[in-house]
């Protein structure tokens, strides 16, 4: 059974990362790499919806922050016991589309970029109903990337996908109890 999970993985990983592959997701695709890239933006963001949205200013500044650091470090605590290595160390150069300098090289399962954007998907689409299709677009679009540019799995992406959606939904829950 685990022969067929890791063949279905290799399929989808190099359908995105080889078949997908072009010149324009090449130029644009490594943007979402690099955390220096769009933290400011989300920072700047997170700190304006704070400033400006009183009714829930509260639950962004608790839950966010919160969320990371709980995802962060379960994430990285399955990293440390996995030790699963990245598409990158384990492939021929030839067989796959690396686009970024390799780093965090036994640190593939799960995936922490796919994690923190499932729970900030899932936290702010629980405030901002009408803006859920643009959260989880977003979150996507990065998750989709980390396999494009070679550093991931799709089961990292599944899995951290899920770790932090779950972890959203919990904060989300428990939130909601003591407030009602």
């Amino acid at each position: 059974m685990i022969n067929i999970l890791i063949k279905i993985d290799l399929f989808f990983f190099h359908f995105i990362n080889g078949y997908l592959s072009n010149p324009f997701f090449d130029n644009i695709m490594p943007f979402f790499h690099h955390t220096k890239h769009i933290l400011p933006y989300l920072l700047i963001a997170w700190i304006l919806t704070i400033i400006f949205d009183k009714k829930n200013r509260w639950k962004l500044i608790l839950l966010i922050p919160i969320g990371i650091i709980l995802v962060d470090q379960t994430g990285l605590l399955i990293k440390k016991t996995v030790l699963r290595p990245r598409p990158f160390m384990v492939m021929n150069p030839e067989d796959i589309n690396h686009l970024v300098k390799p780093s965090g090289l036994h640190k593939s399962f799960p995936s922490n970029h796919a994690a923190n954007n499932a729970l900030l998907a899932m936290v702010l689409s629980s405030i901002y109903k009408n803006l859920k299709l643009v959260f989880w677009g977003f979150a996507i679009l990065i998750m989709y990337s980390r396999v494009y540019i070679g550093v991931h799995y799709p089961s990292d992406i599944l899995f951290g996908c899920i770790l932090g959606a779950i972890y959203g939904l919990i904060l989300i829950k428990t939130w909601n109890y003591f407030k009602h």
